[in-house]
């Protein structure tokens, strides 16, 4: 890659070059801005806490997966396409919040079972954004990650940071940009919102949003920050 025949005019040469560093400096920076995310992101201890090999299997196959869609010669922004307008709402997302930041941010797009349009990308989106805006304001973190990915109909986007962490406890009355745009958000949206975190221990949103008519009971009950959100009344 980036052989230029000798014979070539000189002026062709170098815009041969000029591309060709382009490509690598664009592999290169998804490359930094995806995978190795990820990679560094699990070498510095993040998610060295979680007692379920399921999430880090999530985590290590989204990876996986963008990684072989890139490798087998799609392009960097051909990766997440066909997956709908999430993908590019989390994608501005993350660029806005890598302009206001110091911390790096990776994104990673694991396997799409389907598009995720409409209302369900913009409240996933706009709570993923929320948990960014957190990290930035109040983390002090170094690194932020950013997953989703569409299994067996539910659309998961999980944001993770190795900040300060803090006691989930103490922001049950305060936090109402946890309780409000994050967790009551997903809980009017029929999904759900589950905050990990504890001081020195950085900090794991995981966004749920089924995509087919939830059938089971309101998830968010779960939640560590907020008890079941009111549903809107039918008019």
């Amino acid at each position: 890659m980036g052989h230029v025949d000798p014979s070539t005019p000189p002026h062709l040469r170098t815009r041969v070059r000029d591309a060709v560093e382009a490509e690598r400096a664009q592999t290169r920076a998804w490359l930094h801005d995806s995978v190795l995310q990820v990679l560094e992101y699990l070498a510095a201890g993040g998610y060295a806490d979680e007692p379920d090999a399921a999430e880090l299997s999530r985590i290590a196959a989204d990876a996986a997966t963008e990684l072989r869609a890139f490798v087998e010669g799609r392009e960097a922004e051909e990766v997440a396409a066909g997956e709908g307008e999430l993908c590019a709402r989390l994608n501005a997302a993350v660029e806005a919040e890598r302009e206001l930041g110091e911390h790096e941010i990776g994104i990673v797009f694991g396997e799409f079972e389907r598009a995720v349009d409409g209302a369900a990308a913009e409240q996933l989106a706009s709570a993923a954004r929320e948990a960014l805006r957190n990290t930035r304001k109040h983390a002090s973190a170094t690194r932020a990650l950013v997953t989703a990915d569409v299994v067996g109909g539910v659309a998961t986007v999980i944001v993770s940071d190795d900040g300060a962490g803090f006691d989930l406890a103490a922001v049950r009355q305060t936090g109402a940009g946890l309780r409000e745009s994050i967790v009551g958000r997903l809980g009017r949206a029929g999904g759900s919102a589950t905050v990990r975190s504890r001081p020195g221990h950085g900090t794991r949103v995981t966004l749920r949003l089924p995509l087919a008519e939830p059938t089971a009971a309101d998830p968010v009950a779960e939640s560590p920050i907020l008890p079941q959100a009111p549903r809107e009344r039918a008019a």
